[in-house]
């Protein structure tokens, strides 16, 4: 296990240019993803059958949560994505006895409307994040994923860490999350994510966001760090997902 953290942590070295030490100084940042292509005219017998398989979880004791997804918006809507967050790479090992009964009761029930499905494992950037306060009211998640620059992965880190230092020194409403790729995906690919109540609240604060980092960088350090920014990535396009609680798991005793 040691072996395949560095090896990792040297990929970011190179890709990003960040150190193995910035991705991985927690130890419970990781979370293991699906995405999920529901084949024509399945997805109402998918959401059926995923429903079961979740109470089948709960019932035999899964020690993980697993939220669910769905795509409202995007490219890929009407996919969905199941995601359990929260873990150290020593969890995949203690999780292996219940994952092996767990994949099986999924490849016999709910596969069958699957037309693809995919798994990365990401890292939330716990120095990058100002969540949203109240979890459970949150219902919608809107997500840029930037395709970075080689060796650019700094710059992006930088610019992000700026506007959040600006937002929490000012109590902006503004909540958010940075989210890495380890394993699975592109390891150029970032995701910016943001969570809200509804769709009305993605309008934000008053304040329009270019002046408020003026207002509170200044205008050469506002635009010092926009231009990092844009000039980090070479790609980026966004989606809006809804978590689906009346699909989800939840641990016994969470």
């Amino acid at each position: 296990m040691k072996k395949r953290t560095l090896l990792i942590g040297l990929m970011v070295v190179f890709m990003f240019g960040l150190t193995a030490n910035d991705l991985f100084a927690q130890s419970k940042n990781l979370a293991k993803v699906y995405y999920v292509k529901v084949k024509d005219g399945e997805s109402g017998a998918f959401q059926t059958a995923l429903k079961q398989h979740a109470q089948w979880r709960m019932d035999n004791g899964d020690p993980w949560n697993w939220n669910i997804y769905q795509v409202l918006n995007g490219k890929n809507m009407g996919d969905f994505i199941i995601r359990s967050g929260g873990h150290s790479w020593a969890d995949f090992d203690s999780y292996e006895d219940f994952n092996a009964k767990g994949s099986a009761e999924f490849v016999k029930n709910v596969s069958p409307y699957i037309a693809k499905i995919t798994s990365e494992i990401s890292a939330n950037d716990t120095s990058l994040v100002n969540w949203y306060p109240n979890g459970d009211e949150m219902n919608l998640i809107q997500v840029y994923a930037y395709k970075l620059n080689p060796g650019h992965g700094m710059d992006f880190y930088n610019a992000i860490k700026a506007y959040g230092d600006a937002i929490k020194k000012e109590g902006r409403k503004d909540y958010y999350s940075v989210i890495w790729n380890v394993n699975g995906g592109s390891a150029l690919v970032v995701d910016l994510v943001f969570p809200y109540k509804n769709w009305a609240e993605m309008e934000g604060p008053k304040e329009k966001w270019r002046d408020f980092t003026k207002r509170v960088l200044g205008e050469e350090k506002a635009k010092m760090v926009r231009d990092k920014l844009v000039n980090s990535y070479s790609d980026v396009y966004g989606y809006v997902v809804q978590w689906r609680k009346d699909l989800s798991v939840k641990a016994k005793g969470m």
